[in-house]
């Protein structure tokens, strides 16, 4: 009784934090395509862009791709090659908790090795807005920490029914 709790409350955070990075992903999109659109419009218009614009994008870019990268694991969407044929039940259930496993331990080292990196790196300061280097790297930890959150819900979670993608090719 107790472990179906617990299961369940780490499914529910999964979802819902799953569901506010994708939110913040998007908000990411819109901001970082200002930027660039501010840095190009400067560029033609007054023929001098500002740097920063394009230090800040870079930075927002890298937060964007690993956060989202935690929503496609969480949600199922990143790329996989179906070698296990649809009628081997469990087999397959096999295969998505070893990918779930081995997503858990991407999230370990990310969050391990980005703690230790973002402190190694502490006090420096990037080059064109001279803002703290860790706003950059801290997206490894956080990346690793909610790899290992959604990971971690896809081994507990019951068996997902099997989604078969049938190809026909037409001469």
């Amino acid at each position: 009784m107790l472990l179906s709790r617990i299961a369940a409350l780490i499914e529910a955070t999964s979802r819902i934090v799953s569901r506010l990075v994708a939110a913040i992903c998007v908000a990411l999109v819109y901001v970082m395509l200002g930027f660039l659109a501010a840095q190009v419009l400067m560029r033609y218009f007054l023929g001098a862009p500002p740097s920063w614009t394009e230090e800040l994008a870079i930075i927002l870019f890298a937060w964007l791709v690993l956060l989202y990268a935690s929503v496609g694991l969480r949600e199922g969407f990143h790329v996989a090659i179906q070698s296990i044929p649809a009628g081997w039940t469990m087999l397959n259930r096999l295969a998505d908790r070893l990918v779930a496993l081995l997503a858990m331990v991407f999230g370990v080292v990310s969050l391990t090795a980005g703690i230790a990196y973002v402190d190694r790196t502490s006090g420096q300061k990037t080059a064109a807005l001279q803002i703290p280097i860790e706003a950059l790297y801290l997206a490894v930890p956080v990346c690793g920490a909610l790899f290992i959150l959604h990971a971690l819900a896809l081994l507990i979670a019951p068996p997902r029914p099997q989604e078969t993608l049938e190809v026909t090719l037409v001469p």
